[in-house]
Formats: C-alpha cells, sequence, structure tokens
C-alpha cells in the first residue's frame, strides 16, 4: 500500500509539472494563432484596399477614354455646317468607324433617316430601338448647357478626381468652342438598353431651345476596341474584367480563368459612360476550408512547430528531471539497502568472533558451528562486495571478460557442491537433473559462477518456504541453457522485466521481510549478456519461477562465436 501510495504521488507530481507546462504554452500559441489570424486579415483589408484603389484607377481611365471619344464626337458634330446637314451625317457615318447611325429628329417627326423607306436592315434595326424615343412616347433628357452636360456625363458620383484629371486632358480649343456656344445650342449623351445591350445616343439642339436634334449612335464594338487599349496587362496571379450590365466579361487581362479557384478582390463602376458596367479585380488564390491562403498555412505550421517545441522541450527536460530524482532515490535506497546488508554480516562476524576469543565456548562442535557461520557470513560479505564491485565494472564498461572453452556440467557441479549445504541448511533441498555429455560452452568462468550464485541467493531469499530448487542443463540450438526453478511465491506480471533493472525490487522499503540491494538479477544478465548469452525468466505452470541462464556454445576452431540465439530460449 506504501509503494502504491509513492507511485501515485509521483503520477500526481508528474501529471502537475506537465500542466504547469502544458496550460502556458497552449495559451501562448493561441495567442500567437490570435494575433497571426488578426495580421492575417489586416494584409487580406490591404490587399482589397489596394486592389480598389487600382479597379478605381482603371475605371477612371476607361471612363476618361469614353469621355474622350464623346467629346471628339460632340466636337465634330457641332463643326458640321448647316447646309445640306442630312448628307454630311450620312458622310461623316461612313467616314467614321465610331459612328453606327446618325439621325435628324423634330417635334413632328423624324427627318433622318426616313422611317418610311428605310435604307437597309441597320436602318430598320435603328428605327425600332429608338422608336419610343422618336415617337415622343418616351421623353428626351431636359436640355442642358454642354457645359452641365459635361458634369453629368462625368457621372453622378462627381468625385473631384476625376473631374480634375478630365480638366488636364481637355482641349482648348474645346473650352472655348463651348464658352462661345454656350447659349446657341444644347447637347448631350443618352445611354440607351435595348434586348439585354448597351448602346449611346449623342445629339446636339441647335439653336437651342428649337427642339429640333440631330446626332449619332456610337458602334459600341469600335468604342470597346478602343477602351480595351486603356486596359494594362494583369499582374501574375490577377484577372482584370471588364464586366457589362449584365455580369458579361466583355474583356480580361491576365492568366487563367475565372471560376470557382479564383476570389474577386475588388469592383467598381466604369461611370455614367456606361452604367452599369463594372471593372473587377480576381485573384487566383483558393478560398473554401480546404484551401486556405498559403500564409494562413505557413502560421498553422509555424505555431504548430512553435508548441511542438516547447511542448518537446519541456517534456524532455521533465523525463531527465524524473529520471535523475528516480535514480537518486534508488541510489539512496540503495546505498541504505547496502549498509543495511553489510551490517548484518559484519555484526554476525563480529559476535561470533567475540564469543570465540573470550573462551566460552569450550564445545568443539559449537566451536565448529561458531567458525561455520563466520565462513558462511564472510562468504556472503564477499558476494555483496563483489555485487557491488561488479556494478560499478559493468555501468562505466570496464568489465574485462577471460574468455575460454570449459565444460559446463563439471563448472556447475563445482558451483553447487560448494553451495548445497548452504541451501539444505535453509530448508531448500537441491535437485539436479545435469547430463553426462554436454558440448563445451565459451564464457568467463568467474562470470558465470557469479550469475549462478545472483540466482541461488536470490531463491533463498525469496524461495526458502518452497520446499524445492531444480537445477538442469539441455541444449537448445547454439546454447546451453541452465534452468533454476524454485516454487517460491512467483513475480508478479508488472515487475517480471524490471527485476533486471538496477535497483529495482518488488518491495524497496528498508523494513522489507527480505532485505537486498536490487543489483543481482541486474548483474547477472549484464555479465551474461556480456559473454554473448542472456539471462530470461518466466514463471511456472504450477507455481514458483524459472530463470534461464543461456550460454553460447563453442564453435570448434573459432576464436569468435556467434553467441547465443536468444529467441530459441523458452520463454
Amino acid at each position: 500500500m506504501r509503494m502504491l501510495n509513492g507511485i501515485m504521488n509521483r503520477t500526481r507530481l508528474i501529471i502537475a509539472a506537465w500542466l504547469l507546462l502544458l496550460v502556458p504554452t497552449l495559451l501562448v500559441g493561441g495567442l500567437a494563432m490570435r494575433l497571426l489570424k488578426n495580421e492575417q486579415g489586416r494584409l487580406a483589408a490591404d490587399s482589397r484596399e489596394a486592389a480598389s484603389l487600382k479597379a478605381q484607377s482603371m475605371a477612371d481611365s476607361l471612363d476618361l477614354a469614353v469621355n474622350e471619344v464623346r467629346e471628339g464626337l460632340l466636337t465634330s458634330l457641332r463643326q458640321l455646317p448647316e447646309d445640306n446637314l442630312a448628307d454630311r451625317l450620312e458622310a461623316w457615318k461612313y467616314d467614321n468607324p465610331l459612328i453606327r447611325n446618325v439621325f435628324i429628329w423634330t417635334p413632328a417627326g423624324l427627318i433622318l433617316p426616313d422611317p418610311q423607306s428605310p435604307a437597309n436592315g441597320e436602318v430598320t434595326a435603328f428605327l425600332l430601338r429608338y422608336d419610343g424615343l422618336f415617337q415622343g412616347r418616351i421623353p428626351w433628357e431636359t436640355p442642358v448647357a454642354d457645359g452641365s452636360a459635361e458634369d453629368t456625363s462625368s457621372g453622378s458620383q462627381g468625385s473631384s478626381p476625376r473631374r480634375e484629371l478630365r480638366k488636364l486632358v481637355e482641349n482648348p480649343s474645346l473650352s472655348s468652342l463651348r464658352e462661345e456656344s454656350r447659349e446657341s445650342l444644347a447637347a448631350g449623351w443618352l445611354p440607351w438598353f435595348w434586348e439585354d445591350g448597351l448602346f449611346m445616343l449623342g445629339w446636339l439642339e441647335k439653336p437651342a431651345g428649337s427642339g429640333r436634334r440631330f446626332g449619332l449612335e456610337v458602334e459600341m464594338m469600335a468604342l470597346l476596341s478602343r477602351l480595351v487599349t486603356s486596359m494594362p496587362k494583369a499582374p501574375s496571379g490577377e484577372i482584370w474584367a471588364l464586366v457589362d450590365g449584365h455580369g458579361r466579361i466583355v474583356h480580361q487581362t491576365g492568366t487563367g480563368e475565372i471560376g470557382n479557384g479564383t476570389r474577386q478582390m475588388a469592383a467598381q463602376p466604369v461611370g455614367p459612360g456606361l452604367p452599369h458596367w463594372q471593372l473587377r479585380i480576381y485573384t487566383h488564390e483558393v478560398t473554401g476550408r480546404g484551401g486556405d491562403s498559403s500564409l494562413w498555412l505557413l502560421s498553422i505550421l509555424l505555431v504548430g512547430s512553435f508548441v511542438a517545441a516547447i511542448l518537446l522541450g519541456g517534456s524532455l527536460l521533465l523525463w531527465q528531471a524524473w529520471r535523475q530524482m528516480l535514480d537518486a532515490r534508488r541510489k539512496t535506497s540503495f546505498v541504505a539497502n547496502v549498509s543495511h546488508e553489510l551490517k548484518t554480516p559484519l555484526t554476525t562476524i563480529r559476535l561470533y568472533a567475540e564469543l570465540l576469543a573470550e573462551g566460552g565456548v569450550t564445545q568443539s562442535d559449537r566451536q565448529q558451528h561458531y567458525l561455520q557461520v563466520i565462513v558462511d557470513e564472510s562468504q556472503r560479505l564477499t558476494r555483496l562486495v563483489n555485487n557491488v564491485l561488479d556494478f560499478g565494472r559493468l555501468e562505466q564498461q570496464g568489465k574485462k571478460y577471460h574468455l575460454e572453452d570449459f565444460p559446463l556440467t563439471g563448472h556447475l557441479d563445482e558451483i553447487l557442491d560448494s553451495q548445497q549445504m548452504r541451501l539444505e541448511q535453509a530448508g531448500l533441498p537441491l535437485i539436479r537433473r545435469i547430463p553426462g555429455e554436454m558440448p563445451l560452452v565459451r564464457g568467463d568462468r568467474d562470470a558465470v559462477r557469479q550469475a549462478l550464485l545472483n540466482l541461488l541467493d536470490n531463491a533463498l531469499k525469496y524461495a526458502a518456504d518452497g520446499g524445492e530448487l531444480i537445477v538442469e542443463i539441455d541444449r537448445q540450438d547454439h546454447c546451453c541453457r541452465i534452468a533454476v526453478k524454485d516454487r517460491g511465491p512467483g513475480i508478479p506480471v508488472p515487475h517480471q522485466e524490471r527485476i533486471f533493472e538496477s535497483f529495482h525490487r518488488v518491495d524497496d522499503t528498508l523494513t522489507a521481510s527480505r532485505p537486498g540491494s536490487g543489483l543481482g538479477l541486474s548483474i547477472a544478465r549484464q555479465l551474461l549478456r556480456g559473454m554473448g548469452g542472456d539471462l530470461r525468466y518466466r514463471s511456472r505452470s504450477s507455481g514458483g519461477s524459472c530463470f534461464e541462464i543461456l550460454l553460447p556454445i563453442s564453435p570448434a576452431g573459432s576464436d569468435s562465436p556467434p553467441g547465443c540465439d536468444k529467441t530459441s530460449a523458452t520463454t
């Protein structure tokens, strides 16, 4: 119960330390993600603002180009002589590709073209298109002076930059002409929508107030061909599109197609010269949950790497600190346990030596018993010191092995003969199952002896009440197996591999009923593995434990045996 409480306390300490690391890291990561998201939003807003400014600039350029064309047409229209006006209008139409149709209209009716005998299908379509206007069902715009018409045509937005831009490119002769004719004529432009199309009608009323109007219809395709030259080439990753009032793309620049993979960044109306038309800017940046911008993906990767690095580094530090604390506790427990074990045989040796030195024990059999106790405790003390020394050498990789080929059966009998009396006195009869013929093994005799003695000591500590200790030898593929079997309490499954760790004991308290340092099994396995062998544990089906020593069989004529095939051992 005490060990369980200690494990639980250590677990709570680890969880608390982990939370102290995790919570601030997640808060920092969340704050970083929020800052990156805000920064991304700011950059996106700046991009949209820049795109809007570019769209506004291009829309102004297109509007300026439209107004230049219209101003030029009206100027030419003003300069036509009044005599034989119809013929002059017709000749002008054929000479100027920007003119589609011409007309002369009075309140009494249409003079040109002749509505009774249209010249061709184009004229018929022209009459049909503007029938409501020419028949008086749809009123003309209120006649305004030419200067006012300029302001009207500049757009209802009335943006000062656009007007200033137009003033910079105005022809000075046109301004003087307007001043001279402000009282003698009126002019204007009439946008006209017919069958999903935009048409443009320019007119003059000369003299102003006479009701007689003449003018022209603009050839929209020729006008558009001039407009597209005002659109610069779009930069990489963007598409600039001129869109009519029905959302149809009239012209675009830039690579790629407008579709699901593009996003509209800005849209600006072209102006009253082309009502309901827009200049739009698209980008190839993909939208949607599965396709955020590369900046967002890079931000997630950076913040994720930052959080992962903190958590990994902190976890490594916590793990190192925990390992250091655990090693310190184990070493402290080791020192205490070793001191406890050293004290016991030393106390016994001193006690019996003092009894013999005082001469109070005169019976020869008792003297012999005391001497044997002193010898046994001295051997026990020697084994304990050897374990400590071997542990130090193994930890420093300084253990040297004297490998040789020797008969395992004879060496094993010699070791068991020296320990049989001690085992029987502890109530643990020894049963040997050693065949007469076994191949030679390759190893260090002293290391094999040390490993086997550690197993026997382990059986004396934990299985003395079991009633038997069986030692048997057999051959498995390229190794010989020494099995040490007892009828003790066995080892719980969670500890069956950990018993070979340094300082590990199933009960590591000083008040444990069976003292020990937790080094015997660890040293035995390291010694055997250093010789190419191994030490394994398995539970016995009828209760108890079985430790298996594996030693490589000596290959004839080879100085470097391949070692045991550990996978072939019984597990």
